[in-house]
This record gives structure tokens, C-alpha cells and sequence, in this order.
């Protein structure tokens, strides 16, 4: 139980100075964390085998390289869990501050009516009120209802005392126990959780720790209560009132948010990208963490085949049968865990990669590992971005091959920055929609795109809102195959904040005309490449119409009545639009940093 001289002695602002401690410390190991990253494991990178910086290559620079990205581990588990002592210092200085405040009001209060408080957080009060048959009602003491009560104190707990004074008393004894009792409970609340946050003593960070770091992460939010409470992040809103709320947060209030919360705050649409690349970078973590702990956890795959020792007839079906209790058991789990840590490793590679082939720093806008996985990952701040190409992929995009996505879009940066002439250049895969799995039983239907169409579109208006350059930005949707019907579903069902469109490989983006996509006349740019099925055959499904010409067919942007730009290609088939130093992609590029004149187009 905290005593009257202990609240009163207590200070807050202590609390909220050691918090600000470990926030410095917190952010130390970051700017470390991404200098570390982005400057010095960069530069010791192997060149590329055309092109490029010079690297370090050999069994030193591989250790060297390893001891390095050791460190980088340690400096982001020193920054998560120090955000959370952070948070958890922070939280209970605003009960305690609470309670404080409550007590400083009934001492005031007692003071002014020339009432004593008493050690044990009694009120003494004077003789006072009128005479009763010539005497003057005494003074006395008076304690909280609760003790009152407790001690079978009948007439206090019953206001019976006739002295007016009384009363007065009474109420400032109940305030004081009120806050003391508040105080004790923000001490049991928060000293048990504020215990558990601390590390292994070892230079290791461990799938453990960072499974262990989600274990924490949710110990604190359970007891964060109304100092911070995750039903006042914005859910569903749109990026400008997001943008609001996040402006509207203390410095204090956006880190402790980061901290406890970094899926939701990573998630949120119109917000600085530092900011919720900081957020999920720490969810990453700690779910390849827990992955990896699950994955260990579950046993072998059992042999088939004999093994040195055993009869290969005798114990044929007894293997067999272990195999297949395996497979009933742990089957399903160990293919979740392994496809969703493939590319978590993907994403990591990507980090990794900054400076390879210039490179800019990778931003993590979005990571959500259930299901198939949602993954939005930026070559280059978008925020300080002077031209921005969002790439949606198309039927079969999931967390495990998402490998392939970041290639794609690292190509095309790779393409656009040399014509940017100086200006700043993101290229962004935007994997945040459920696509289709298979080419043939789903990917006929429009559902998927109809589905993601609300969260593209807010999306694009989030990279408007937290853009910072003088002009604002110019941005570009590339899709490819059933990524072009998403983009063509946005522009129809919502309005779709883009400047360009480029669309490659499309079956049919649901109108006909390149003047309902929501972007100036002469911005829809289309590439079919030879040996590119994929329009003729989508057209049935995702074609739109124009009822003026023949009584109605089924449009795809390859087609010249549809009004779209067509680019030469000089790739072949559905999936090569962004080989390297290709026309392809050259033209892609071009478009994506404005310089149409560079574009070549079929005759």
C-alpha cells in the first residue's frame, strides 16, 4: 500500500525524465541501426557484376559482414525494447500523476479549512458549529468511509457527527484514501511489467528474444488503459484524418504509440513513411521471431526409407504410417511457417541490399504475415519523393513470392533514376489486396479487385498526404496482369489519385475507354508483349464496353479503341516487362519520371 508520505513525496516528472532516457537511447541505437545499414554494411557489399561500386569480397569481408549485421540485430532489439521501458515508464507516470493530483486538491482543500491531515491520511478537525445546550460541538478526527466501516466506526461512516466541520473532514479523508488507493493500484499495475522488460545477458538476439519481445509488447498494452489506448488509432479512416490525428499526438504520445502498437501505426495511410517503416520493421521482427520459434518447435519429418539397421520390407508401412501422422499433424503449419518465413527473408534481403547497384533505403509501409500476407515495401522515401510508381502484381501475389515483386520494382528504380536528373525517384510494391491464387478458377472473377480496390485507393491518397516536396509529387499506378484490373476497379468505384497509368499484360481493366481511369487525357500508357496471351483471353472476364461501337464487345487496353498509348515492347510473354535494359522497361521508366518524349511507341 503506498503511504501519504510516500504519493507526497513521490514525483512524476522523474518518471517521465528516465523515460526520456530510454527514449534517447531508443532512438541512438536507430540512427545507429540505420547507419550501420545503410552506410557502412553497404558500402562492404560485393560489386555487382556490371556495374556499380567497388565491394569487399572474400572469407574476411564475409565475417566482417556478419559480425556487422550481428550488431545491426542488437541495435534494432536495443531500440524496440528500450520504446517499451519507454512506454511503460510514461504510463505509469500518468496514474501516478493522476492519483498526485487528486491528493495535492483534498491537502489543499483541508488547508483552507483549517483541517490537520494526519500521517495515516486521517483529517483532524476543530471544534465548531452552533451550541447545544451551551456547548460548542467538539472537534475530532475523521477517517475515509472505507476505514471508517472497516473499524466498525458506525456513527463516522454514517455522517452522524453534528459537528459541521466534520463533513468537510470526512470528504477530504475520502479523497486522500481514494488517491492513495489509486496510486497502489498504478504501482501493482505497472512495477510487474516494467520487471519484465529486460534482456538476455548475451550479445545474441535470438528468435526468442524477439519472440519474447511480442510476449512484452502485450503484457504493457494489457495495463496501458486510458494513458494509451489502442481504440483511439484511427481504423478505416481516411489518410488526411489520419494525418490529423498523428500531428494532433505529443513527440512523447507518437513514440509510446510506436512502440505499443506498431501494426496499427504501420498500417495507417497518410502518416510519415519513417515513421511506420520504424513500426513494422519491429513487427517483422518479432513475427519471424515467433515463426521460427513455432517452426523449431515442431519435429522432423519422419524417414521414409530405410535407415542403417532396419529392414527395408518389416518396417516399410510402419514408416509410412509415422509419415503420414506427421503430415496430418504438423503438415499444414510447417508449410505456413516456411513459406511465410521465405519471404520474410525476402523482405530482409531487400534491406540488406541498400547501396547494391545504388539502391536507395528500403521503407516498410505495411507488413501483415496471416494468410497469404500483405506486404508494401518502397524503394526511397515517398515522402520526399519528386516522382513515385506504385506496382501492383497480379493473380498468385502472396508474402512467399513477394521476392519477385521486390525485384521487379528494384529494376524499374534502378531504370527511372538516371533519367530523373537529380530529382528523388520510389518505386513501391503495393501487395495489399487478396489476389487471386490460380490463373483459372479465380482470376476470372472481378471480386478481388473489387475487394482492394477501397485500400489502393486510400493508399494513393496516403502518399499525397505525406508527401513534402514543393510540388507535391507526380505519381504513377503500374500494374501488371490482374494488377491492371485492380487499377482499373479503383478508378471506376473511387477516385484514383495518380498522374500516369502504365499497364502491362492486362485482361481488361472494367471500362473502355482510357478517359475513365481518372487521369489526364493521353496519361494511360499499355504494353502487350509478343507472346502475351493473357489480354485476349482476359478480355471475357474483365473487358469493359463501349455500347457505341457494334452494339457492345469486350475492351482490353491493347485495343487501339480503348485510347490508350501503346509502348513498344521487346520482351516476350507475360512476365518479362521488367528485364533488365530492356525497351520494356526503359519505356516504364520514362513515364514513371515524366519524360514522355522518351517513350517510344508502336507504329
Amino acid at each position: 500500500m503506498v503511504t501519504l508520505a510516500t504519493l507526497r513525496a513521490v514525483n512524476p516528472d522523474e518518471f517521465e525524465e528516465a523515460a526520456d532516457g530510454y527514449h534517447a537511447v531508443s532512438t541512438a541505437a536507430s540512427t545507429a541501426k540505420d547507419r550501420l545499414s545503410n552506410e557502412i554494411i553497404a558500402k562492404t557489399m560485393p560489386a555487382p557484376a556490371e556495374g556499380g561500386s567497388d565491394g569487399l569480397v572474400g572469407e574476411a569481408a564475409s565475417a566482417a559482414r556478419r559480425r556487422l549485421e550481428r550488431l545491426g540485430e542488437n541495435l534494432h532489439y536495443t531500440q524496440v525494447e528500450c520504446g517499451l521501458v519507454r512506454a511503460t515508464l510514461n504510463g505509469f507516470a500518468a496514474d501516478l500523476r493522476a492519483a498526485r493530483k487528486k491528493l495535492d486538491a483534498a491537502l489543499d482543500d483541508a488547508a483552507a479549512s483549517g483541517l490537520t491531515v494526519n500521517g495515516d491520511g486521517s483529517v483532524s478537525y476543530p471544534a465548531a458549529g452552533e451550541k447545544a445546550d451551551g456547548k460548542t460541538p467538539e472537534g475530532g478526527t475523521a477517517v475515509s468511509y472505507e476505514d471508517a466501516a472497516a473499524n466498525g466506526l458506525a456513527d463516522q461512516a454514517a455522517h452522524l457527527d453534528p459537528n459541521p466541520k466534520h463533513a468537510v473532514a470526512k470528504d477530504c479523508a475520502d479523497r486522500i484514501a481514494q488517491a492513495l488507493k489509486e496510486a497502489t493500484e498504478a504501482d501493482q499495475t505497472w512495477a510487474p511489467k516494467l520487471r519484465e522488460l529486460k534482456a538476455q545477458n548475451d550479445l545474441t538476439v535470438s528468435s526468442k528474444d524477439w519472440a519474447d519481445v511480442h510476449g512484452d509488447r502485450e503484457a504493457v498494452q494489457e495495463v496501458a488503459g486510458v494513458y494509451l489506448d489502442e481504440k483511439y488509432i484511427p481504423e478505416g479512416r481516411p489518410p488526411k484524418e489520419n494525418a490529423a490525428w498523428w500531428n494532433g499526438l505529443t513527440p512523447e504520445e507518437q513514440a509510446d504509440y510506436t512502440a505499443l502498437y506498431p501494426a496499427s501505426i504501420g498500417a495507417l495511410d497518410g502518416i510519415p513513411s519513417d515513421v511506420r517503416d520504424e513500426a513494422n520493421r519491429a513487427v517483422l521482427a518479432q513475427t519471424k521471431g515467433d515463426y521460427e520459434t513455432r517452426l523449431t518447435a515442431i519435429p522432423p519429418t519422419p524417414a521414409l526409407y530405410a535407415q542403417p539397421g532396419q529392414s527395408e520390407q518389416t518396417d516399410w508401412r510402419e514408416r509410412a504410417a509415422k509419415v503420414q501422422e506427421w503430415k496430418d499433424k504438423y503438415g499444414d503449419e510447417h508449410e505456413r511457417l516456411t513459406k511465410a518465413l521465405k519471404g520474410m527473408e525476402a523482405i530482409e534481403d531487400r534491406f540488406d541490399s541498400t547501396g547494391v547497384q545504388g539502391l536507395p533505403e528500403a521503407y516498410l509501409l505495411k507488413f501483415i504475415p496471416e494468410a497469404d500476407g500483405r506486404v508494401v515495401i518502397a524503394n526511397g522515401n515517398p515522402d520526399t519523393a519528386d516522382h513515385t510508381a506504385v506496382y501492383v502484381p497480379g493473380t498468385g501475389s502472396e508474402l512467399s513470392k513477394v521476392e519477385g515483386d521486390i525485384k521487379r520494382v528494384n529494376s524499374l528504380w534502378g531504370a527511372s533514376a538516371p533519367m530523373a536528373s537529380g530529382e528523388n525517384v520510389s518505386t513501391i510494391v503495393w501487395m495489399d489486396y487478396d489476389a487471386p491464387d490460380s490463373v483459372v478458377k479465380d482470376a476470372p472473377f472481378s471480386h478481388y479487385a473489387h475487394d482492394g480496390s477501397e485500400g489502393f485507393a486510400k493508399f494513393m491518397n496516403g502518399v499525397h498526404e505525406s508527401n513534402t516536396t514543393n510540388s507535391g509529387g507526380h505519381y504513377t499506378t503500374v500494374g501488371h496482369s490482374y494488377g491492371t484490373t485492380l487499377i482499373g476497379a479503383t478508378a471506376r468505384l473511387h477516385d484514383l489519385q495518380a498522374d500516369d497509368i502504365v499497364l502491362a499484360g492486362s485482361p481488361g481493366v472494367e471500362v473502355g475507354k482510357a478517359s475513365e481511369m481518372d487521369v489526364p487525357k493521353g496519361h494511360v500508357w499499355n504494353q502487350e508483349a509478343e507472346g502475351d496471351a493473357v489480354p485476349d483471353i482476359g478480355r471475357w472476364s474483365h473487358g469493359g464496353e463501349q455500347w457505341e461501337y457494334e452494339g457492345g464487345v469486350r475492351i482490353v487496353p491493347s485495343d487501339e479503341i480503348f485510347g490508350s498509348n501503346q509502348m513498344s515492347t521487346d520482351t516476350h510473354g507475360h512476365s518479362d516487362y521488367w528485364k533488365e535494359d530492356s525497351e520494356s522497361l526503359l519505356n516504364q521508366a520514362a513515364v514513371v519520371t515524366g519524360n514522355y518524349d522518351r517513350v517510344t511507341l508502336e507504329e
